[in-house]
């Protein structure tokens, strides 16, 4: 799989106030993980959690990446996850998207 590309991601969460997107691409191409990034604002901060709170609530946030991380649902269609990331969230993107 090779990823969604960054236009992509943002029309995607064209209902969010999102700045822009980034891949994580390594050697060996998509590493499954991106990044939405949102004015460092309170606003953008709202923005991020209201997106957050969204994924919870469609039961694909952190604790369901991290138990189980089904790739796929039933019908082939990818699964995506989302949480606010953390500082550490952030340093290990950004050793992993180079």
């Amino acid at each position: 799989w090779i990823g969604m590309r960054n236009e992509e991601l943002q029309d995607l969460f064209k209902g969010y106030k999102v700045r822009n997107a980034k891949n994580a691409y390594g050697p060996g191409g998509h590493r499954g993980l991106a990044l939405l990034r949102f004015d460092s604002s309170a606003m953008g901060f709202l923005e991020a959690e209201r997106l957050h709170k969204h994924f919870i609530n469609e039961r694909r946030g952190r604790a369901e990446w991290e138990s189980h991380r089904a790739r796929m649902f039933s019908m082939g269609k990818r699964v995506l996850y989302g949480y606010l990331a953390s500082k550490e969230d952030m340093d290990f993107f950004n050793r992993h998207s180079k």
